[in-house]
């Protein structure tokens, strides 16, 4: 890509928000709030605000769920922050961008990869039929999940989750998590709702 590209890509790309580092119960209160705020000055659909503040606060609850799964006594990754989150939320003109990344052991791998592919090959029915399975019948981990909140995300995005897994060493690999929410809703789309 040349330096024109990255100009206008940079350009083009509204920063709402990027955080780096250990992510607390009250951190997420106020990222939280930051957003709103933040939103509120650059979207005037109510609609797509309200999508947007609900998948916003499920990919902040669930990097707060999952920093505790790193050991401190790993020495092997302490160069890379091991407790810290990442998150980078921007705007473009036909959507905004929420991006999540997170140390994890290598052993869940399979079962997030299993759930996240599981959610992307099921329509909006399919979804719903899902999310209700999870609430009644799902068993709740300690940190009081289930894993509703990638179900829930794709539920009020319409998007497919995208994700990657950087093998950093035996034990473990960063987890990117990434979601678009549209900002030109059908409006059709939005009765169904």
């Amino acid at each position: 890509m040349d330096l024109l590209q990255k100009y206008k890509n940079i350009y083009d790309t509204n920063i709402i928000l990027m955080y780096k580092g250990d992510v607390t119960f009250d951190l997420i209160t106020s990222i939280i709030e930051t957003l709103e705020e933040r939103i509120g000055e650059l979207e005037t659909d109510r609609i797509i605000k309200k999508k947007f503040y609900g998948t916003a606060t499920e990919c902040i609850q669930n990097l707060y769920h999952h920093m505790d799964e790193v050991s401190d006594d790993n020495n092997q990754i302490s160069t890379y922050d091991s407790k810290s989150g990442l998150l980078l939320v921007t705007a473009r003109k036909k959507f905004f961008n929420i991006m999540t990344g997170n140390f994890i052991p290598n052993e869940k791998i399979e079962e997030i990869k299993s759930k996240l592919d599981k959610i992307n090959m099921l329509e909006k029915e399919e979804l719903k039929k899902l999310y209700k399975e999870i609430l009644y019948t799902g068993e709740f981990s300690n940190k009081g999940t289930a894993g509703l909140g990638f179900v829930e995300i794709a539920r009020k995005t319409g998007q497919k989750l995208s994700y990657e897994f950087q093998k950093i060493n035996e034990d473990f690999s960063y987890f990117t998590f990434q979601i678009r929410v549209l900002r030109a809703l059908n409006r059709e789309k939005i009765t169904e709702n």
